[in-house]
């Protein structure tokens, strides 16, 4: 009877010790859903409708804007959130850095006086997160918002044209090619991601499909462009 008995008696307790407790199940699954929330953290702030400053404060016309708008205000959290980034990285110039971004701040404060404030707005604040992405490298490997600048190869185009994309409640994306700018939104597609945009002078449409995009400017029709690889 017992010699039976003390087997079981090994086994039981051979598998309580191995038996993960609940308190460090506990542990781990809280780890895991903090490393979560910190992934998604800047994605979600950047699709809020809320900027990085306080609206009740604002007094510029042009930040008065944004504080209106969700688009901006999302992009503004991205530029606010890249500039800090790079603040604090190893090795940065901070008096350039402060003093690029002060001219920035001055170009977007203008667009208040523009006939289409909204469009100059948007390019303002898209092209600074793709200037900041292009000219820093803290910033470049970073893709918990925006991703690029990527760089393709057109025909006919001496110069690369690059895409910037923005990842939020309104998904877009930044195209630059011979010293022209665009913002375009994403729309629905069957494949692949496509973005179009109904500016004053015609539609846009940006539609990338793996290695290739396929560019659509007003007049000139279609053309496939080709992915630089770094």
């Amino acid at each position: 009877m017992f010699k039976s008995f003390i087997p079981i008696l090994a086994v039981t307790a051979l598998m309580t010790a191995c038996a993960p407790s609940h308190k460090a199940e506990a542990q781990s699954s809280a780890a895991a859903s903090e490393q979560a929330s910190a992934a998604i953290a800047p994605l979600a702030q950047a699709a809020a409708a809320t900027p990085s400053f306080n609206c009740a404060k604002a007094t510029l016309k042009a930040e008065i804007m944004v504080c209106g708008n969700a688009r901006l205000a999302q992009l503004d959290v991205e530029v606010t959130r890249l500039y800090g980034l790079i603040g604090k990285a190893p090795g940065i110039d901070r008096v350039a850095l402060q003093r690029l971004q002060g001219g920035w701040l001055n170009k977007r404060n203008a667009c208040a006086t523009t006939e289409n404030s909204e469009a100059c707005l948007l390019n303002a604040y898209a092209g600074r997160i793709s200037d900041l992405r292009a000219g820093y490298p803290v910033a470049r490997s970073d893709t918990a918002v925006s991703i690029g600048p990527i760089s393709w190869r057109c025909p006919g185009q001496a110069d690369l044209m690059t895409s910037t994309f923005i990842n939020g409640a309104d998904s877009m994306v930044y195209v630059k090619w011979a010293g022209k700018s665009a913002v375009l939104t994403q729309a629905i597609s069957a494949s692949g991601a496509r973005y179009a945009a109904d500016l004053p002078d015609g539609p846009y449409e940006f539609w990338n499909k793996g290695d290739e995009v396929m560019w659509t400017v007003p007049g000139a029709g279609m053309i496939v462009c080709e992915e630089i690889k770094p």
